[in-house]
């Protein structure tokens, strides 16, 4: 009996714990300065270091769970995380609960130094362009059309690979990615052509989880007050 009651001590106290955590999907799409992966687990980036500093301000511990992108939305949806951030409405399909804008970034139209230099997106027309499978590209959807053609990728790493070695002229990029990778690599051959769709990336909650979104909207909005989320932008800057 002593034994039983012991365990059910433990398993009581274990779930207690892992209601203390703060659970996020980490998309494994995303490169550095985003994320950084090691075995398959998160290992480093931006967006480690914020979804802790959010869980942190909670008083919560952060997990990350990696999955494609193809799964981000579902995994939120039926409640196998609690959050993801670095999203926009538009690029999730579902109903969530949805942070303040948190993360300023654009898309940018990364060419090859040999390629003809692009002034405006209908430059594009039956272009190839690279593209992170799973990934809404709104802007290029809406000004090319049915002549967007895209070269999907699984991640954006391999669409620099590709224009290295010169399968395509011409990857679509975050604007964040692409000034972190010419900081580190200033000797590539590579350019930003044009910048487009600035925007502000949020964080979405899951409807699902036991965290209350009033709690995550107060410990971001402590963040954003105190300077925390600017910081954390900074190490990646």
């Amino acid at each position: 009996m002593a034994a039983l009651l012991g365990a059910l001590l433990l398993g009581t106290a274990a779930r207690a714990e892992e209601r203390r955590e703060m659970v996020f999907v980490a998309a494994t799409n995303h490169t550095m300065p985003l994320a950084s992966f090691a075995d398959g687990k998160l290992s480093g980036g931006l967006l480690k270091e914020l979804g802790e500093a959010i869980a942190r301000r909670a008083g919560r511990q952060a997990r990350f769970v990696s999955v494609p992108p193809r799964r981000v939305a579902s995994t939120l949806a039926e409640g196998s995380a609690d959050a993801v951030c670095y999203v926009l409405p538009e690029w999730l399909d579902g109903n969530f609960n949805w942070s303040a804008p948190l993360i300023p970034d654009a898309g940018v139209v990364v060419a090859r130094a040999d390629a003809p230099p692009v002034k405006q997106l209908s430059q594009l027309e039956e272009r190839p362009v690279g593209t992170v499978a799973g990934y809404h590209y709104a802007a290029l959807s809406r000004t090319l059309g049915a002549r967007f053609r895209r070269d999907d990728a699984p991640s954006m790493e391999h669409n620099i690979r590709k224009l290295l070695l010169g399968r395509m002229q011409y990857a679509v990029l975050e604007k964040t990615t692409f000034a972190y990778l010419q900081r580190k690599q200033p000797g590539l051959g590579l350019r930003a052509d044009l910048e487009f769709d600035a925007f502000r990336a949020q964080c979405a909650f899951s409807l699902r989880s036991q965290i209350d979104i009033a709690e995550a909207d107060r410990a971001i909005a402590s963040l954003l007050h105190d300077g925390g989320i600017e910081r954390v932008l900074s190490h990646y800057r």
